[in-house]
């Protein structure tokens, strides 16, 4: 199979043109008659105005905290741009939270894109790990699937109609304005599934990236109903998976999923990586699974030293994601074009799904980054492409 050097989007693995504010705030998930109210706390950052004291230079010396005390490269209730933008919806995973990747949802929100990202109440982690048994888990994952997609839809018509009764917090804080022509989901692993499913709800949406999502093994035979897959023909897909991910694993979730997405679709696997690859704090989150690894993992977890190092790994990610969203639903500085979002240097195949194709993409999109290259060649961006991917594997 044929390699070639693809050249990364050092444009958009550098920080964008734009302070970014965050600030908090609570949507109202509508319920049927009878069920009990569902309010999400929701993250939202976005562009905001420029600074009117320091020359319009961006400032991140009073950043936001972070629930798991790391970077937040953020400033809470700056004021907002007043152009409307696009609007990107960010699910989290199984135990997560909505700040589980600010590194993206900041670096985003730098090159103009409004992202929110919703607690999906319930699923959260301090609530699983409150969770007595097996049980209870499996009881609550049954619940929350059925909410989850009806979370985001939320969240995404709170910011784009004012609906759900979203109201930022603090005083004279005012949630950022958006252009309901533009609009995007994104989401990791559950989030991922989450993102997906969001198509079926939302007409206007117009892109889904999934981050490593989960598909039948982890959310059940009924992961998505009849007609949800194919997605819409005006939406474009993107789907990054980790090559060294045991917990969705790419022969039975990452390809079946992807060869059923339509020919809007897009699939790129990362080389050393693995499931926290996607997240803040990758080493503190890969060095808790690898002291607890999972029940039924395909194979054991690899050391976290033998994988991408962070910086590396979220240059990468940063630019990739952004340029997928940029291309799809424009960013303030690159206005949507229709183009096409492989990386330079792919072969275009017509894949085996009608036209999405797959790609490798080995260790950094990054090259000159902090900790993109070391001695054993991890900084080389190459992409091996295909004319399609193998047969999906029966599901269980």
């Amino acid at each position: 199979m044929p390699e070639t050097t693809t050249t990364s989007e050092p444009e958009l693995t550098r920080r964008g043109p734009h302070r970014v504010g965050v600030l908090e705030t609570r949507v109202r998930v509508p319920t049927a008659a009878g069920e009990p109210e569902r309010l999400l706390p929701t993250a939202v950052w976005y562009p905001a105005a420029p600074a009117r004291d320091d020359g319009g230079a961006r400032s991140h010396d009073v950043e936001a905290p972070h629930p798991l005390g790391l970077p937040h490269r953020a400033v809470p209730a700056l004021p907002p741009h007043a152009r409307p933008a696009p609007l990107v919806v960010f699910s989290h995973g199984n135990s997560g939270l909505s700040h589980q990747s600010t590194f993206l949802t900041t670096h985003l929100a730098s090159w103009g894109i409004v992202v929110a990202a919703p607690d999906h109440v319930g699923n959260t982690f301090r609530e699983m790990l409150a969770l007595p048994d097996d049980e209870a888990r499996r009881a609550t994952h049954r619940r929350i699937r059925a909410w989850r997609p009806h979370d985001l839809h939320a969240v995404l018509r709170a910011l784009v109609d004012g609906r759900s009764g979203a109201e930022a917090s603090g005083t004279g804080d005012a949630l950022p304005p958006v252009d309901p022509a533009r609009l995007g989901a994104l989401g990791h692993s559950f989030g991922g599934w989450t993102a997906i499913k969001l198509a079926a709800l939302e007409p206007r949406l117009r892109a889904v990236c999934g981050l490593a999502p989960v598909a039948e093994p982890f959310v059940g035979r009924r992961a998505f109903a009849d007609g949800e897959l194919p997605l819409p023909s005006g939406v474009r897909s993107l789907v990054l998976a980790a090559r060294d991910d045991v917990l969705v694993d790419l022969d039975t979730s990452i390809r079946p999923l992807f060869e059923r997405l339509g020919p809007g679709a897009r699939l790129e696997i990362i080389d050393d990586a693995d499931h926290f690859h996607f997240c803040d704090g990758i080493g503190l989150l890969h060095r808790m699974h690898e002291a607890n690894p999972r029940e039924g993992q395909p194979r054991p977890t690899r050391p976290f030293a033998e994988l991408q190092p962070e910086d590396a790994m979220h240059a990468l990610l940063s630019g990739r994601v952004t340029r997928f969203f940029a291309d799809t639903i424009g960013t303030d500085a690159t206005p949507c074009a229709g183009r096409d979002t492989r990386p330079d240097g792919a072969r275009r195949g017509p894949g085996r799904n009608g036209g999405a194709d797959a790609v490798r993409v080995r260790a950094a999109e990054a090259r000159g980054v902090a900790g993109a290259s070391d001695s054993s060649g991890r900084g080389r961006a190459q992409a091996e492409a295909r004319s399609g991917v193998g047969r999906p594997k029966s599901q269980p």
